[in-house]
């Protein structure tokens, strides 16, 4: 159990069951919620105070990928973050879905259009009556932040499969096609053909056409909000490790943080969380032979700077065996029941935290013998400095190259000079 996940412990057990099982419900009371919605509210009120100073100011970074994006929208990315991810956690969706709405319907504009169905595209809305026409003209940050938590709400009732963690593409495709064309049509038809979705993703689907009420048939030059979201997603991560990072994603990166292990902080106190020698079960007969990036590990050396934990805290899952020589990175990769479970250190040493040049978060512990990388968590709870053996470092996600919430577990033997099975050393 990672030490910053003890602080309710100290309770003796009994009590700590007679307060779940007595008083609080005798009282009414929620302590989960009531804790929630104080943290909510002082964020609001927080990021609101910041946007109003025009503390939010976006620099002019630029994307080096394959999805260009103007440094205007760069910047109102970047302003917008933080917010977009509150209310993201509202409404269970993916963090960059409110921004990327926004880019699709109204290219990011604090205006309303004269159409009545303001900057998130609100057709259905407005034209049945839930929602009176949003008046035309420009409108103030309080109106954005109203408009993209009603498109996010939106979102959710046409795609209430989706939650905050999801990160299957497909799911996401299909999420913003029922967004845009209902839910009808997003599961009669594919998300691939859809160009409000796919549009200039690669030069397979260029200036795809695109039929609306509105606008009629049309050749699309605009990326789709698939390739946006992976843009937005690229923009903000790979922002995260400059040297003076925007104020507005340390706030991101700070919030995210502290949802995560205040998450796991709960979970820690009604008793849910794993315990640390999680045994994972891996394919029977596995062959190394192909894998000529592998060597041996040292068989002496000290125990105890040897790795010995699963890197994922909960329910591991192996999704796919060894592999990675081709990038200089072989290993597993671990999932888990959990989407959002906790990453432990394998073993003692010095963490530093970086992106890579995929996009992939990564998080790096080394010791005297051993170095362990852990590639693709959404969060981190130690960005640098010295960690224990099983002490929580992160949360598993999907950022980068992935196409699910896991963790790439790869190992170097540094006596040894080579990269070694993980398989070997765990549980």
């Amino acid at each position: 159990m990672s030490p910053y996940l003890r602080m309710v412990q100290w309770l003796p057990d009994w009590f700590r069951i007679w307060i779940q099982s007595q008083v609080l419900p005798a009282l009414g009371l929620q302590p989960q919620i009531i804790a929630t919605s104080l943290f909510r509210g002082i964020f609001d009120s927080f990021l609101f105070m910041m946007l109003a100073t025009g503390l939010l100011a976006g620099g002019r970074y630029y994307l080096e990928g394959q999805y260009a994006l103007p440094s205007s929208i760069q910047e109102t990315v970047i302003k917008w973050a933080p917010v977009a991810d509150h209310i993201a956690r509202e409404a269970d969706i993916p963090r960059e879905v409110p921004l990327v709405l926004w880019f699709k319907e109204n290219s990011m504009q604090a205006r309303n259009p004269e159409n009545c169905t303001g900057i998130i595209g609100a057709y259905d809305l407005v034209r049945s009556g839930e929602h009176p026409c949003f008046t035309p003209g420009p409108i103030s940050d309080l109106e954005v932040s109203e408009q993209l938590a009603i498109a996010a709400v939106e979102f959710k009732v046409r795609c209430p499969e989706i939650t905050y963690f999801t990160q299957d593409p497909e799911t996401i495709k299909r999420c913003y096609f029922a967004y845009n064309a209902g839910t009808g049509a997003a599961n009669r038809l594919n998300a691939d053909e859809s160009a409000y979705v796919m549009n200039n993703y690669n030069e397979n689907y260029a200036n795809m056409v695109y039929s609306d009420i509105e606008l009629g048939t049309v050749q699309v030059t605009a990326l789709g909000a698939w390739p946006t979201h992976l843009a937005f997603q690229s923009l903000v991560v790979g922002q995260m490790d400059v040297e003076e990072r925007p104020l507005s994603l340390s706030i991101l990166n700070i919030s995210t943080q502290v949802y995560d292990l205040g998450t796991q902080v709960w979970h820690e106190w009604l008793g849910e969380t794993a315990g640390m020698n999680e045994i994972m079960a891996l394919p029977n007969g596995r062959s190394l032979d192909s894998t000529t990036c592998l060597g041996e590990p040292h068989k002496l050396g000290r125990f105890s700077l040897r790795p010995r934990l699963n890197p994922v805290s909960e329910s591991p899952i192996l999704t796919q065996d060894l592999h990675g020589c081709s990038y200089s990175l072989p290993g597993l990769d671990i999932s888990s029941n959990n989407r959002s479970a906790v990453l432990q250190a394998p073993m003692p040493g010095e963490v530093t935290t970086y992106t890579d040049q995929w996009y992939n978060s990564t998080i790096r512990i080394e010791n005297d013998e051993w170095i362990v990388w852990l590639l693709h968590p959404r969060s981190y709870f130690v960005e640098e400095g010295s960690v224990t053996r099983g002490q929580a470092v992160g949360v598993m996600g999907a950022v980068g190259y992935a196409t699910g919430p896991h963790v790439h577990y790869t190992l170097y033997d540094k006596v040894s000079e080579v990269f070694v099975d993980p398989a070997a050393f765990l549980p």
